[in-house]
């Protein structure tokens, strides 16, 4: 299982080296799609976002029961801005991506995602004072039918430390 998801990482930042070519990227940023696969279960279920999620209490034999259901009480977005052990700790499960805090930090923007099969790029950052603004783009595709019900997914930006205090991801 480990060299799986050591070989899916690998596939994963070959795309986004790739994705990055048309981004200002001083900041030397990689995005990661998919990366609720490397976060803590009980850390997403405690940072939900407006989107569908398996129903703990379905009953198959139950015709009323829904074996999925819309969080309406969760905000529809959330950012983290990670730039310490401790922090990365909490909501990691383990070290599939390296971090040296000293001289960089992540960014995990947690969001409702209805093309899961499709990734997203980075167009552009920009920092504003003590904020920093990503703007992202999903992967277009004509004619393909693969939308589906929301569910929580997460991106990750890699990149170098900076002094911010608030992070706001912005899809194109």
């Amino acid at each position: 299982m480990k060299k799986f998801v050591r070989i899916v990482c690998a596939f994963v930042l070959i795309c986004c080296l790739f994705g990055a070519v048309g981004c200002d990227n001083k900041y030397n940023a990689e995005l990661f799609n998919d990366a609720e696969q490397w976060i803590r279960d009980d850390f997403l279920r405690e940072n939900r976002v407006k989107a569908f999620y398996p129903n703990e209490n379905y009953d198959e034999y139950d015709e009323q029961s829904e074996s999925y259901i819309y969080d309406e009480t969760a905000p529809l977005t959330r950012t983290f801005i990670i730039s310490d052990d401790e922090t990365f700790n909490a909501i990691f499960k383990g070290d599939d991506i390296a971090v040296n805090f000293e001289n960089e930090m992540l960014l995990l923007y947690i969001h409702p995602e209805i093309y899961a099969g499709r990734d997203y790029s980075l167009k552009k950052i920009t920092v504003e004072g003590k904020k920093i603004n990503i703007s992202v783009e999903l992967e277009k595709r004509n004619g393909v039918g693969d939308a589906s019900m929301p569910s929580q997914s997460c991106l990750l930006v890699k990149m170098d430390r900076i002094e911010i205090d608030s992070a706001e991801f912005i899809e194109q």
